[in-house]
């Protein structure tokens, strides 16, 4: 499961350098499209780990794709720039928090309203075209149009109603914007990194009126970052006080607000990180790795990370029968090394 995660915002917000930034040490373009993507990988430590006893092959993270989505303006979002922005599974919206040039001091809050000014409206005028054709529209349909519409024209996002998966389902083809999930990044200037400023402040309240997450980082300290070794990153975070990238708070935000999770699969040939939604079941879990192996599901060997690591090997595991076999119903857990049995 690649995500796509839409890094937009307002113009002048910092949002191409933290794009920039955060995908120097990526795959590069993805699948030839126009729109500027690259794929990234998802730092996870305990891969590290797993590698380091299993010595393989091959190493493979999971991956984000991260997408540079056309900014707001201020004065509307254009259908073009409003038919990419749609195309992310998330959005990241990052909020200027450092002096400009020409703009002058940052304006947090000014600019988070005016950018979910310009969602909302663009959403209401879908709303409103569905509504006009009301006859064209099943009576749920209606319903929950009719929902969103007084909030929408209200500009209020915090008086967004709430929807059943079922009501969702009647609106996710609609690609309103106002309902993806969406994150805050705080873009710092760089001297205001863990210093919990009153701009950064601003932005985490708002999160917390939205119901989502925020994170804080400076897109030109992200820049110095990439440049570096991983233990020259890791000396240069720790000297300024910083417990993780923008990256890895990123994904960590991303993987939350998305309910997914991370397994492995281990061996000589490769150990791997794949992304599965929480509570997955194993056979969907299988599915992920490849078709067939949801196909073909026989029974799972499962062991969590930690005791895994506490056996020191995968036959030591099996003697202390903490290698366990689970069938079709299992529900997958966060950071469990799976090995799937199965037969086409």
């Amino acid at each position: 499961m690649a995500l796509a995660i839409g890094i937009t915002g307002l113009a002048q917000s910092g949002k191409s350098s933290l794009f920039q930034a955060l995908t120097a040490a990526s795959q590069g373009d993805v699948g030839g499209k126009r729109l500027p993507m690259a794929r990234a990988p998802v730092p996870d430590e305990r891969l590290d780990r797993l590698s380091a006893v299993f010595h393989p092959k091959k190493t493979t993270p999971a991956t984000v794709d991260f997408l540079d989505m056309p900014g707001g303006s201020g004065t509307g979002l254009g259908d073009q720039a409003l038919g990419e922005i749609r195309t992310a599974t998330a959005l990241v919206e990052v909020v200027r928090c450092f002096p400009h040039g020409y703009l002058g001091e940052p304006t947090p809050q000014k600019d988070m309203e005016d950018f979910e000014l310009e969602i909302m409206l663009a959403d209401l005028k879908i709303v409103e075209g569905r509504l006009e054709r009301a006859k064209k529209l099943t009576p749920p349909e209606k319903a929950v149009l009719e929902r969103l519409q007084p909030p929408l024209a209200a500009g209020d996002f915090t008086a967004l109603p709430e929807f059943d998966a079922e009501e969702l389902k009647l609106l996710s083809g609609m690609g309103l914007l106002s309902l993806k999930p969406r994150i805050y990044c705080a873009n710092l200037a760089e001297d205001l990194m863990g210093k919990n400023s009153e701009h950064e402040q601003t932005v985490r309240a708002m999160a917390s009126r939205r119901g989502t997450r925020a994170i804080a980082t400076s897109a030109l300290l992200e820049s110095e970052v990439a440049q570096l070794e991983a233990e020259e990153r890791q000396v240069f975070l720790q000297d300024l006080g910083i417990q993780e990238t923008g990256l890895s708070q990123l994904v960590r935000a991303s993987y939350e607000r998305l309910g997914l999770m991370t397994f492995f699969t281990v061996g000589e040939d490769e150990c791997r990180a794949w992304t599965v939604r929480q509570h997955a079941r194993a056979p969907e879990a299988a599915g992920a790795i490849h078709s067939d192996l949801e196909r073909g599901f026989i029974r799972a060997e499962v062991i969590g990370y930690d005791t895994f690591l506490s056996c020191g090997s995968m036959a030591a595991a099996k003697d202390q029968g903490k290698l366990r076999v689970e069938g079709k119903d299992y529900e997958v857990h966060e950071g469990e090394i799976v090995h799937i049995r199965f037969n086409v």
